[in-house]
């Protein structure tokens, strides 16, 4: 009754409709949801992150991953160790760019501007937001494949009858499709909780998620008499030189499947009670998580062949074979928690990678109308557009989604490594986040830090035509193709080298101009950082005042 009371009285006037739509805050640069995040929102803790990465691994996605492996001619200790490798690498890099945010309590779509510039920093959200929407869609179809499996569980054959209206070349049929915008209408209500609050969700989600996982794996190998099978998928598999390159594009994609979450790390890593509860817990869930998964879904499908007689790798064409072999009371009833459990899982890792995310950047693209909640809505409203079963038909075209997603990532990612912990050693100066005055440090030019898009571009250049060989062989030469497939590492050591070169040529400044030499001589590394990057005399409450139009005030001097 209040949420209707509350859009009545928002349409009563243009001033009413106004006030409804604008946030609480508003400026050209800044809502209340861009600011530094105050110490009453410094809520997470080492168990939401730890429970924050298992959740993100353990997921649909994650468990399909042995799939498209084998199907490159790889076996299950062959995923095993790239998934040793690649969460190792990505434990590393987590952390780097994580721990200014966990210092200076900034998202995101501020934090970037450090590198970016003010205005540039737009280009690098828009970047982010558009691959979020679109990974956003496709765990919304795993939702939905689920969420289909689940509603036959507990409808049987009347879920069964129901007609396919659409032709093969839609790629999905029209039960698939009602479970789709099922689950999506189901996952929608959690897109109007602020990540203040999300968090709780992440620890029941790795609860009940890492049961049913074990769950299903320990009733197959019961299934089969005990036994775990002996991992024959009956698919061909490679050895001698024919592994190299397979094996590094194995790497690549267990890197490229939590690419997201790499450049995501200011949105949450600005929630820590401290720096430490966001690093060494990051890294364990990373390393625990993928290793675990990948084994676990190994596992369950090398016991289900001898149980079903096939390998079933993705989880919903799993668990409907299992319904179908076993229909019956017991079997419906176990399936349907199954499915409730993948549902809550799908929904957490899209609240946290992708919803939470998009939320931030539309809200620093427009923080006059729009904050971190209204952001998440738009961004499931544009799940349905993206058509998501045309993205991974495929095994190939599966692998190359991931793949395309760290071309244009990576060199981001690698921009902002080099630019916090080489470039400002650790220092940056807060209130200059949200302003273009003259003499503020992150104004460069017109509010546009070149070195930082030329290192993107040469990122993404420098990999980017190898998706044309991917999903068309023979388009593109050996040697692109290859590049393509190391394409997480290339592009990001491509940004990070680039970036540092141009700084070292062109140094970009690190203060305010009107910070005197000798006191900017004598800032350590993460020297604001003690302040919370602000000098004597600023807070957020001054900050406001500035951003109303008194940006100067920041920039005179005396600052020391």
């Amino acid at each position: 009754m209040a949420i209707k009371q509350r859009v009545k009285e928002a349409f009563s006037s243009k001033d009413e409709f106004k006030k409804f739509v604008q946030t609480k805050e508003q400026g050209d640069t800044f809502n209340e949801d861009l600011l530094p995040s105050p110490p009453s929102h410094r809520t997470w803790t080492a168990l939401h992150f730890f429970a924050y990465y298992l959740t993100q691994t353990f997921s649909p996605s994650s468990y399909n991953l042995g799939a498209t492996l084998v199907s490159i001619g790889l076996t299950w200790w062959h995923g095993l160790i790239a998934a040793v490798i690649g969460s190792s690498i990505l434990s590393i890099i987590v952390v780097l760019n994580s721990r200014g945010a966990t210092r200076y309590h900034v998202g995101f779509p501020v934090y970037v501007r450090a590198a970016a510039g003010v205005a540039g920093s737009k280009l690098f959200i828009v970047v982010r937001a558009s691959v979020a929407i679109i990974y956003f869609a496709t765990q919304s179809y795993y939702g939905g494949r689920i969420t289909s499996v689940g509603l036959r569980a507990i409808f049987g054959s009347s879920w069964e009858r129901i007609p396919n209206m659409l032709p093969a070349s839609a790629g999905i049929t029209s039960a698939n499709l009602l479970g789709f915008f099922i689950f999506w209408i189901i996952q929608f209500p959690f897109m109007f909780i602020h990540p203040t609050t999300i968090r709780h969700l992440f620890v029941v989600k790795s609860v009940v998620t890492t049961a049913a996982f074990l769950g299903v794996m320990g009733w197959a190998i019961s299934a089969n008499g005990g036994s775990i099978g002996n991992f024959n998928f009956g698919a061909k598999t490679l050895s001698g030189s024919a592994l190299v390159w397979p094996m590094i594009q194995a790497i690549n994609s267990v890197m490229a499947a939590l690419c997201p979450i790499l450049i995501n790390q200011p949105d949450i890593a600005r929630y820590a009670t401290r720096p430490s509860q966001a690093t060494w817990s990051q890294s364990t869930g990373i390393l625990i998580s993928k290793v675990l998964v990948m084994f676990v879904s190994c596992a369950t499908t090398s016991a289900c062949v001898g149980v079903l007689g096939k390998a079933y790798w993705n989880v919903w064409d799993l668990y409907d074979a299992v319904l179908t072999e076993f229909w019956g009371p017991a079997a419906r009833a176990g399936i349907f928690f199954a499915c409730l459990s993948m549902v809550i899982a799908v929904i957490a890792t899209n609240v946290g990678s992708n919803s939470l995310p998009v939320g931030a950047d539309i809200s620093g693209l427009f923080p006059k109308y729009i904050n971190i909640v209204r952001g998440q809505i738009f961004c499931a409203i544009m799940a349905p557009l993206c058509v998501p079963w045309k993205i991974i038909a495929s095994a190939t075209t599966f692998l190359t989604f991931l793949g395309s997603y760290t071309v244009f990532l990576m060199p981001i990612c690698g921009v902002m490594v080099v630019d916090y912990w080489v470039v400002r050693r650790g220092n940056l100066h807060v209130p200059s986040l949200y302003t273009k005055a003259e003499g503020a440090p992150y104004t460069y030019y017109h509010g546009w830090n070149l070195r930082a898009v030329a290192a993107w571009v040469s990122g993404v250049a420098l990999t980017v035509h190898g998706i044309s060989g991917s999903l068309n062989p023979g388009s593109v030469n050996a040697d692109s193709l290859k590049m393509y497939k190391l394409g997480f590492l290339l592009s990001f050591f491509m940004g990070c080298f680039v970036y540092y070169v141009l700084c070292l040529i062109w140094p970009p400044p690190v203060y305010p101009s009107a910070v005197s030499s000798e006191s900017q001589g004598s800032m350590s590394f993460e020297y604001m950082a003690e302040s919370e990057g602000f000098f004597p005399g600023e807070s957020v409450d001054s900050m406001r005042g500035v951003l109303s139009g008194v940006a100067e005030a920041l920039l005179r001097g005396n600052r020391g």
